[in-house]
């Protein structure tokens, strides 16, 4: 009885602690030192805790997967609050692939074209498993077109990354979207 009770009491207080984020200026929307990207959406655990991976797609565009499909990177930087691949040349991640009607959404990939980049900004936020405190990216424009959210929709039995843009709220059924946080993860970092 008293390892329920104290089972209680523990939920109690995780369900009631935030973590805090702390005030000031804005954070830096530059992250020079290789990063990972983890995703969350706790209510998908498909998606949930896994991370963004890269795939050569040919013609030097690399496409965006969550893991396991695809392969690993820690070598994302933030420049200007566009995702970057400090390549030669640069990849940068865009969204101007696939346009699909039926959820309105576009397909957000890294490529060294010059096509609408994927715009963020960097905000603290809580891990909505342990509370922590953690750096995210909050989506901020597609080019000059600001709003819309990031999300992932299954492809071929993985999941791409898509852009819904402004004030849509349509869905496929057959494919549903699914809104994500990007967390940044540093190498050598537990999640």
């Amino acid at each position: 009885m008293q390892q329920f009770l104290a089972f209680l009491l523990s939920s109690a207080i995780a369900a009631t602690s935030a973590c805090t984020i702390p005030t000031g200026p804005p954070l830096s929307n530059n992250i020079t030192q290789g990063f990972s990207l983890r995703l969350q959406n706790a209510s998908y655990p498909d998606i949930h805790n896994h991370f963004l991976n890269i795939w050569d797609w040919g013609g030097g565009d690399q496409h965006l997967f969550v893991s396991p499909a695809g392969n690993s990177t820690s070598e994302l930087q933030l420049i200007d609050g566009v995702i970057t691949l400090p390549w030669d040349p640069p990849r940068r991640a865009v969204i101007n692939g696939e346009y699909e009607p039926l959820d309105n959404t576009t397909k957000m990939f890294m490529t060294e074209r010059g096509d609408p980049r994927a715009v963020w900004d960097v905000a603290y936020g809580c891990d909505p498993d342990t509370d922590a405190l953690q750096t995210e990216l909050a989506f901020k424009a597609r080019g000059d077109e600001l709003g819309g959210l990031m999300g992932v929709r299954p492809f071929n039995g993985m999941y791409d990354f898509r852009w819904k843009g402004p004030g849509t709220s349509v869905n496929d059924p057959n494919r549903p979207w699914v809104h994500v946080t990007l967390v940044v993860v540093y190498p050598g970092a537990t999640a």
